[in-house]
């Protein structure tokens, strides 16, 4: 079974699944102005909220799941 959202798994024989490296860079930081955590993708994807908890997990998440949509289209 072929996952690619698996990272660290084991492969047959002991072997390390090596996965391709993501095309999603994000760059984060905190606007002054907005008074707000800023995201943005390399993909174009923005994102912005004024909860660090909810930066982080929409980064978490993009990574992990963008490539993923990638391999719809």
């Amino acid at each position: 079974m072929n996952l690619p959202f698996m990272t660290g798994r084991r492969g047959p024989r002991g072997a390390t699944v090596v996965l391709p490296q993501s095309a999603h860079h994000i760059e984060s930081d905190f606007s002054y102005q907005l008074c707000r955590f800023v995201l943005d993708c390399s993909c174009g994807a923005h994102h912005d909220t004024p909860f660090i908890d909810e930066a982080l997990e929409w980064r978490e998440l993009h990574e992990q799941l963008a490539p993923l949509a990638d391999q719809l289209a």
